[in-house]
């Protein structure tokens, strides 16, 4: 049995309104037909339904033209900064020594620099120099469900390991204000900045979560759905017109693989990375649940938007907030690039409960 401890999320100090990204895209917009309207402008705003999220340097740095080592040389340290803290916390909530730490898993996007996250917590929070390392620069958004998954499957084959989980990011290297196609305004309007870290382990110790079983998926032909690109002057992320649906090519798969051993199980709880709107809207369609058993997934996107692999950390830091009910069926899912689907299906652990309590069967 793999438990999840609840995670230590780590948000940057600038924060930005909604209001006043706009400000600057329209400001910045070229005039013509080719380009949108301010109307139009707002209205996609609206329509993400995010009212402010966190940058790691202020709004007027970011939108500052520059070269991609330049843009990158200012959010790569921030990036690992987050993650560094967010692990030392991680740590220290889960009531280990760094020492404890039998392998770290990373994953980031925002830069593609060598050495990566791995190597810099390893250093920098003094781990073991024989601590296993799984990074990872390309997973995207799924990166939190997918990261999470590897964890349980190590720990599952190998009960006394203890593995570090650590995602972060500074999505807000692809906020370019040269990019004013659709895709280039709203992905400047989407994505926020931060880190969060757990530990996975078959300890109860400190967990709200235990994974019962993992999933992983890629959608056949979508290499092109949603993509980051690396340019002169900075990443882009990008998409197709039709990619909002994508969340829809996954819920067949995912649905088949929650009743692979029981066709009445439903969740009671749902961690579900908030990509949009129509992510979010897709997968309550998709999962048959309540609508309220989302509601963690859009307070997230609209107080801190879109944090690419570390919204499933938040969400789930969310969730241990709300306290739901011991023993409730769950299940965290994350979507990404091209189109990915990872999710983890367990139980809602309280760390209150004995460990007797939490074997317990369900009824």
């Amino acid at each position: 049995m793999a438990y999840v401890t609840r995670p230590s999320i780590v948000i940057p100090e600038f924060e930005i309104p909604t209001s006043a990204i706009v400000d600057d895209i329209i400001s910045s917009m070229p005039q013509g037909p080719r380009f949108p309207s301010a109307s139009v402008v707002n209205r996609w705003a609206r329509n993400l339904r995010i009212d402010t999220r966190s940058f790691v340097t202020p709004l007027e740095s970011v939108s500052k033209r520059g070269t991609v080592t330049e843009r990158n040389g200012r959010a790569q340290p921030e990036m690992a900064r987050m993650g560094t803290t967010a692990a030392h916390d991680a740590i220290k909530a889960a009531g280990l020594l760094r020492s404890d730490i039998d392998c770290v898993i990373t994953s980031h996007s925002t830069t593609p620099a060598t050495p990566g996250l791995d190597v810099h917590l390893v250093n920098e929070l003094g781990l073991r120099p024989d601590t296993w390392r799984m990074p990872a620069t390309q997973l995207g958004c799924v990166g939190g469900a997918h990261t999470l998954a590897w964890a349980a499957r190590l720990v599952d084959r190998m009960p006394g390991m203890r593995v570090l989980v650590v995602l972060s990011e500074a999505l807000s290297t692809v906020y370019r204000s040269d990019k004013n196609d659709p895709a280039g305004v709203i992905y400047r309007l989407l994505f926020g900045d931060g880190a969060g870290a757990c530990v996975v382990s078959s300890d109860p110790h400190g967990a709200c979560l235990d994974i019962t079983g993992s999933w992983q998926y890629v959608v056949p032909d979508s290499m092109d759905s949603y993509s980051l690109q690396v340019e002169p002057e900075g990443m882009h992320f990008t998409s197709e017109k039709a990619a909002p649906d994508g969340a829809s090519h996954l819920m067949g798969p995912l649905w088949t693989w929650l009743h692979r051993n029981d066709e009445t199980w439903t969740p009671e709880v749902v961690v579900a990375h908030p990509g949009g709107p129509r992510i979010l809207e897709d997968t309550l369609q998709g999962l048959r649940c309540a609508p309220e058993l989302l509601e963690h997934s859009w307070e997230s996107l609209r107080t801190r938007g879109n944090l690419g692999g570390v919204a499933v950390l938040d969400i789930l830091t969310r969730t241990a907030d709300a306290a739901p009910r011991h023993g409730s069926r769950t299940l965290l899912l994350g979507i990404g690039p091209g189109l990915t689907g990872a999710a983890l299906q367990g139980r809602w652990h309280d760390p209150a409960t004995t460990d007797e309590t939490a074997s317990a069967p369900l009824t």
